[in-house]
C-alpha cells in the first residue's frame, strides 16, 4: 500500500481545522449577523439563519426542519445584532427595532446556538436570560 508524504497530511489537517476555526457558533456583545449568515452548533446539527427574508430561523440537520423563528418573515431588516446592552435585536433598515429577544440591561451577554438544539443568551455571569425553548 503506498502512502502520502508527511507533507500533504500536514496540509489536510491544516485545512481541515481551518474549514472549522470558520464555524462559528455564537455571537458575543457587539457582533451581528448580516442577511444571510448563520451560526452552527459545535456538532454541526443546528444551525440560526438569519434569512434573508427577514425571518431569523433555527434549522435542525442543514436546514430539513425549521424548529423555531422570531416570526418576522417579510419584514425587511439590516441583520440580527447582539447589542453591548445583551438584547439581541432585527432592525429594519430605518434603525427601527423590527425583533427582540428583551435581555437589555444586561452588558456582556452572549448568544450560543447550543449542541442539544437550545439557542440561549447567557449573561456575563453564565446565566441563562433567554432561550428558544428548543433543546432536545
Amino acid at each position: 500500500m503506498k502512502r502520502a508524504p508527511l507533507a500533504i497530511l500536514a496540509s489536510i489537517a491544516f485545512v481541515s481545522f481551518g474549514s472549522m476555526a470558520e464555524a462559528r457558533d455564537r455571537l458575543l456583545p457587539n457582533e451581528h449577523l448580516a442577511r444571510g449568515e448563520s451560526l452552527t452548533s459545535n456538532s454541526g446539527v443546528h444551525t440560526l439563519v438569519c434569512q434573508d427574508d427577514g425571518n431569523l430561523v433555527l434549522y435542525i440537520r442543514g436546514g430539513s426542519r425549521a424548529r423555531w423563528d422570531s416570526s418576522t418573515w417579510g419584514r425587511a431588516i439590516t441583520g440580527c445584532y447582539m447589542q453591548s446592552d445583551g438584547n439581541l435585536v432585527l432592525y429594519a433598515h430605518n434603525g427601527a427595532a423590527v425583533w427582540a429577544s428583551g435581555t437589555d440591561r444586561h452588558p456582556g451577554a452572549y448568544l450560543i446556538v447550543q449542541d442539544d438544539g437550545n439557542v440561549v443568551i447567557y449573561s456575563a455571569e453564565g446565566r441563562a436570560l433567554w432561550s428558544t425553548g428548543t433543546h432536545l
